[in-house]
């Protein structure tokens, strides 16, 4: 069962439980430290799920930003190459050097 089903029938028992409680209580099961203990474990559940969602979210944020400053320091590098060439001719041995990292 995936994560959103999993989260549903824990909903959904609960719902029943608390809607069956005087019919099980009648039958000798009293339900409700079970309800409770679901209550707590689904609400500890959702948490934990809000504070994956907000870590996944900067994860994100932050390989963006990583990328964003590889990005800018790729650019400077090719600029420079760029420069080196128009500098030295394409057949000096520094520019053949240069070549060689871009392969």
């Amino acid at each position: 069962m995936n994560e959103a089903g999993k989260r549903d029938f824990v909903s959904q028992m609960i719902t029943l439980m608390e809607e069956e409680q005087a019919t099980m209580t009648e039958k000798g099961f009293d339900p409700a430290d079970k309800i409770e203990s679901l209550k707590t474990k689904e609400e500890n559940a959702n948490k934990a799920e809000i504070a994956q969602q907000a870590s996944a979210a900067k994860a994100i944020e932050a390989t963006t930003h990583a990328n964003d400053l590889l990005d800018e320091a790729y650019m400077e590098a090719s600029d420079m190459a760029d420069l080196l060439s128009g500098l030295y001719g394409k057949k000096s041995e520094i520019v053949k050097k240069i070549r060689k990292f871009m392969k």
